[in-house]
């Protein structure tokens, strides 16, 4: 190759690289744009109080003998701004003293026969009419032993069971018409009444010395907690078309696996209540 012909090629090369560097220069232009997000959080608060003419909702008394009962009425608000799916029990016990004769713990709560109600809660005390029984069967009667081993499954009327088997204090079950009252809801404002009565039970049975049976739990006392937790409904999908506001979650019939209420209420200035039963992500 000549001399002509090398220089003519690295003189080829230098402008290529030349071109290569200022086409590079030509992107100075640009524009950015963000878009703005705010997530909040709504509240779950199960609120626990006394009735209008109530007096204390918890029980603590002594002094009992069998065949003696206490009654309590309590209230069960939504404080928060989610509604309440269930409001599920748990009982515990504690702190068991054996008095003068030789007994057990689960010996003594089986004296305490349990009733829960659902109360009417529009209806004004000191009526609380009408009352809807949790127990399944009268003959067959929760006791304060079966609340604490978790044996009383199979005495709860089936729509008063919620998740894991716990009986549940606010229903999912209600007349037609009034779906959004299930459990407590935010929108409409509503409270659950809950009657509970306990009765020490009146068993006449006698030993082979002619003594009562229930002698041996004379003295004997104990401790126990009515545990209430409240759950939430399923989560809401809120899809592409739907608009920006507040998620409607303060209201029954939320999304339950089946259905999905209408995911926006707040984006106009107005809360919309209503319920629109549509199959999820649709």
């Amino acid at each position: 190759m000549t001399i002509k012909r090398k220089l003519g090629m690295g003189v080829a090369s230098a402008a290529l690289g030349l071109s290569l560097i200022g086409g590079g220069t030509w992107a100075a232009f640009n524009d950015t744009a963000t878009i703005n997000n705010h997530f909040a959080s709504g509240t779950l608060n199960l609120e626990v109080g006394k009735t209008d003419n109530s007096k204390p909702i918890n029980f603590d008394l002594s002094n009992m003998k069998p065949g003696d009962s206490v009654q309590r009425i309590f209230k069960l608000n939504n404080a928060g701004s989610i509604a309440i799916k269930e409001v599920l029990l748990n009982t515990t016990a504690n702190n068991f003293v054996d008095g003068t004769l030789t007994s057990t713990q689960a010996e003594y709560l089986s004296q305490f026969v349990v009733d829960f109600m659902q109360v009417d809660s529009e209806n004004p005390a000191p009526t609380f009419e009408p009352r809807a029984k949790v127990t399944l069967n009268p003959a067959n009667p929760i006791t304060l032993a079966d609340l604490v081993d978790g044996s009383y499954v199979a005495k709860v009327k089936p729509e008063y069971l919620g998740a894991g088997n716990k009986i549940n204090l606010a229903p999912l079950t209600v007349a037609a018409g009034r779906e959004g009252y299930r459990g407590i809801p935010v929108v409409p404002t509503d409270s659950d009444n809950v009657f509970i009565q306990i009765t020490f039970k009146n068993d006449p049975t006698k030993d082979n010395n002619n003594e009562y049976v229930q002698n041996k739990y004379q003295g004997d006392k104990i401790d126990f907690f009515f545990n209430l937790e409240a759950t939430q409904w399923d989560g809401v999908h809120v899809d592409t078309p739907n608009a920006n506001g507040a998620v409607n979650n303060e209201v029954q019939g939320s999304a339950d696996g089946t259905t999905m209420p209408t995911p926006i209420t707040k984006g106009t200035g107005t809360v919309n209540n209503a319920v629109t039963e549509v199959t999820p992500g649709k």
